[in-house]
């Protein structure tokens, strides 16, 4: 084309631009010589366009047969072909076990390669593949004596658009084990499923119907193999109450609902019993896709037996434990509450709640609390193994009672196990005993009545720390005397001495008149109290009950002045101990005055 293009048109353009024939002549021989460069040029750069185009595709056509040659080797796969022999490449002659000498063999000769077992199935397969043109894929193993490792061939091969049967060999060894590893596990876990005796295994298929029934199973539910093979799971072991339910989740999950959680459960055994399990399921798809359910059941009537047994010994200590009248204490190694029964509140007035967390030095009168904190340092040093004393608890009335606390650390060691016992009343009783024998003792040694009434009124607040105790005696002239008063203020003591016997005129001073008992609750708005206000907020005094102490006949002889610091009301307890103590003062005033 570039020649026909270059004579006519060369031509053409001289014919049309030049006239003299010579000049003519002289252009056509440079005509010449141009044509044979210009195609000399173009012959040149087709065909070093050509080169570099086959260098191309040999690169490419190299990269891919490394590729290629990788791939086959990675995958230990190899290639071959038949054309009335087979040739084999090297990587499958290397799968195959043989030199490079044997890249070309007959049939019968791979047969000769390969477990005698396999031969019959596998030249079945080639003779499908080269008479019928049938794709072939058959798995086969080398003949390998000597080996103790077996090696497994996957032999493939099928028929080209252009009649040419090709193949390929692989080596699948390694999944050939795996498939057999994963057998025996198979194998392991249903031997496993089937003999643990505990552990019921059921499957059902998309209808519930039994296609998997473990021995354990038939212990548990009474059914045998034979027996639930087929039926409906809730026509076996759901009780007919929770049937309808049971089907409408397994409906529910099937479709793509929520799955059935694990969960105890009571079902139901042949004879119509109950039975508690432990339930956990699970679906699954078959070889075929279809979904299978599978269930897996603990039997908990052990358990539940023994948890119920606990539970009623748990109640029945729990009924102990509430019904004591000593109160049951654990704390930490620091001391703080973690446990009280009810018997607590009787004592303390607290509710049990509202004190854990709490130390229990915190419910303890001041100077006890010191102690009983000493002491608790030991236990946490070493010092000593267990804790008892006798402490004044403060209650939430503001009162103390007297109790016997006994600790001791617990095998771990970071926690404190014992009891709280109220021994008040035994403790007054033994004060009062002692009260009662110093007044004797001092009556028979002729001590002075003032001396006496004083040791009256110190040990009636040693049993309470709170109260301010005054004795005062009646005379003649219905004026009361302050013989006893050892923690009152001394500008007070002398304001009140004096005082007449007359109603509304004090606690004490209306005590002696009526002689029966006066409680003034808050001193600063009890109205017997207003013409001592000044005298009683200068001395921190806000509350006083006064009590008479009489002859044999029940004549006033003086009366029992009791203050505290802050407005309040005595209580049962305190009023009947103040009353024990009357007794030995109005003792002592008559035993003297005869």
């Amino acid at each position: 084309m570039f020649s026909a293009l270059w004579i006519l048109g060369s031509d053409y353009l001289l014919h049309l631009l030049v006239r003299d024939s010579e000049l003519t002549a002289e252009l056509q021989t440079a005509k010449g010589l141009l044509f044979i460069l210009l195609s000399t040029a173009l012959i040149f750069f087709v065909s070093r366009r050509d080169r570099h185009t086959l260098r191309e595709l040999f690169n490419a056509l190299t990269r891919n047969s490394r590729l290629l040659q990788q791939t086959q080797r990675t995958a230990a796969l190899g290639s071959w072909e038949y054309d009335g022999r087979l040739h084999w490449t090297p990587e499958a002659l290397q799968l195959l076990k043989r030199d490079p000498g044997s890249e070309y063999s007959s049939a019968e000769q791979l047969l000769s390669w390969l477990y005698p077992a396999e031969r019959p199935a596998v030249q079945r397969a080639l003779r499908a593949l080269f008479e019928q043109h049938t794709p072939m894929a058959i798995t086969a193993r080398l003949h390998q004596p000597q080996q103790h490792q077996t090696t497994w061939l996957m032999l493939r091969g099928e028929v080209d658009s252009n009649h040419q049967v090709l193949g390929t060999v692989q080596d699948i060894s390694s999944q050939k084990r795996d498939e057999n590893a994963l057998r025996e596990s198979e194998q392991r876990f249903r031997q496993l499923f089937e003999q643990v005796p505990r552990i019921a295994v059921q499957g059902y298929d998309r209808e519930r119907r039994v296609i998997y029934w473990n021995q354990a199973s038939t212990q548990l539910y009474g059914y045998s193999l034979q027996e639930a093979m087929g039926r409906h799971l809730e026509e076996l072991i759901i009780p007919p109450p929770a049937r309808n339910q049971v089907i409408s989740a397994i409906n529910h999950w099937l479709l793509g609902g929520p799955p059935i959680a694990a969960a105890e459960l009571q079902l139901q055994r042949k004879d119509g019993s109950k039975v508690w399990v432990y339930s956990s399921h699970s679906m699954l798809r078959n070889n075929r896709g279809q979904m299978e359910l599978y269930c897996i059941d603990i039997d908990l009537s052990e358990q539940k037996q023994i948890h119920l047994e606990l539970q009623a010994s748990e109640a029945r200590y729990r009924e102990l434990v509430e019904r004591l009248s000593d109160v049951i204490v654990q704390t930490d190694i620091s001391g703080h509450l973690v446990f009280l029964n009810p018997a607590w509140e009787k004592i303390s007035g607290y509710a049990s709640y509202e004190c854990l967390g709490r130390p229990l030095a915190q419910f303890l009168e001041s100077a006890d609390a010191a102690r009983f904190n000493r002491q608790i340092s030991a236990l946490d040093t070493g010092q000593q193994t267990s804790l008892r004393g006798e402490f004044r608890l403060l209650t939430r009335q503001g009162q103390l009672r007297w109790v016997d606390i006994e600790l001791s650390a617990s095998p771990s060691g970071d926690m404190l196990s014992g009891s709280l016992h109220d021994i008040h009343e035994r403790h007054q009783r033994q004060q009062l005993q002692h009260a009662r024998n110093a007044v004797l003792d001092e009556l028979l040694a002729q001590r002075p009545l003032a001396h006496i009434l004083d040791g009256i009124s110190r040990r009636l607040q040693d049993l309470n720390p709170h109260m301010l105790v005054s004795i005062m005696l009646l005379d003649e002239q219905q004026c009361l005397h302050l013989i006893a008063a050892p923690d009152l203020p001394e500008p007070y003591r002398q304001a009140i001495d004096g005082l007449q016997a007359k109603l509304e005129l004090g606690s004490c001073g209306h005590c002696a008149c009526s002689g029966e008992l006066v409680i003034a609750e808050n001193l600063a708005t009890h109205p017997y109290w207003q013409a001592f206000r000044a005298q009683t907020q200068a001395a921190n005094l806000h509350a006083c009950w006064s009590l008479p102490f009489k002859d044999d006949n029940a004549r006033v002889l003086g009366t029992f002045g009791i203050y505290y610091h802050q407005p309040r009301r005595p209580s049962q307890a305190e009023i009947a101990l103040v009353t024990e103590f009357t007794r030995l003062a109005s003792l002592a005033v008559q035993q003297l005055r005869r």
